[in-house]
């Protein structure tokens, strides 16, 4: 009787596990592929200092799609700030967690400053750009318990501030809280990862790195430590935007999370990669 109430038990826990992962799975789909996902990201500029003009004309600096207004407006970055028009409205960078981004409206598209480690630029969001009309759907291994792992963390004394490469090959300045470390078949591994709000955000790459998944490398996000535990599913690692769009700023992983195996799990690369 025990023996056939565990089994049921454990049959009950795979599927609730399995329902769970196919809502992740259909959440980050859903999100990457509507009107605000990296799908519909269709432009990105960076700014000089001084004057810049958008609209659809072709001889402005920055060249909007068709159905923009020809000349839409200014824009000016003087003294580490960006405004547009005249009088000039201050924008805001999505680096402003509270107030940011300044979004513009332009017919259905929206315009909007990003800033990364004092650089400024305009990233230009498109219900009808291409990559989202061409969207085929989101590809991944099976799901497979296995590979949700229990690992612990291993604090630093202090979080400290690691410099983070990134494919516009500049650096972005992010915080770790320490290394996680976790088994796979037995054998020890350890990542860096760096904190997002209170959460662990997670740049790796692994032996499936243009084999099968992204070749830069992919993210996993996982809770906060509780008692000094991680909890790291492989199942929900996804693929950077810039795996979707030449328009990302995507973070790349540090050497350190260069794992010297294959993680058969997560997202696979979108077609064409």
């Amino acid at each position: 009787m025990l023996r056939g109430f565990l089994l049921c038990f454990f049959l009950a826990e795979s599927a609730s596990y399995d329902a769970s992962l196919a809502e992740f799975r259909k959440s980050y789909e859903e999100k990457l592929k509507g009107p605000k996902g990296y799908l519909a990201v269709a432009g990105l500029w960076w700014l000089k200092e001084g004057d810049q003009r958008a609209g659809s004309d072709a001889s402005l600096e920055i060249v909007l799609p068709p159905r923009a207004p020809k000349v839409f407006g200014t824009f000016r970055l003087a003294n580490g700030k960006v405004t547009f028009g005249n009088p000039g409205q201050e924008l805001i960078p999505d680096t402003n967690k509270k107030d940011g981004p300044t979004i513009l409206n332009i017919e259905d598209m929206e315009l909007f400053l990003i800033e990364r480690n004092g650089k400024f630029g305009l990233r230009l969001r498109d219900p009808q750009s291409e990559m989202r009309r061409k969207f085929t759907g989101v590809h991944w291994y099976p799901g497979d318990a296995k590979w949700r792992v229990e690992g612990r963390l291993l604090p630093y004394a202090q979080p400290k501030t690691v410099m983070i490469p990134d494919v516009t090959g500049n650096q972005q300045k992010m915080i770790s809280p320490g290394l996680v470390e976790f088994k796979v078949a037995g054998r020890k591994y350890r990542l860096e990862p760096v904190l997002d709000g209170e959460d662990l955000f997670f740049i790796f790459h692994d032996k499936t790195a243009g084999h099968g998944t992204y070749g830069a490398g992919r993210f996993l996000d996982a809770p906060a430590a509780k008692n000094g535990k991680v909890i790291l599913d492989f199942n929900q690692a996804y693929n950077p935007p810039c795996a979707f769009t030449p328009y990302a700023t995507c973070p790349l992983p540090l050497k350190r999370n260069f794992l010297p195996i294959q993680i058969p799990a997560g997202e696979l690369a979108p077609e064409g990669h």
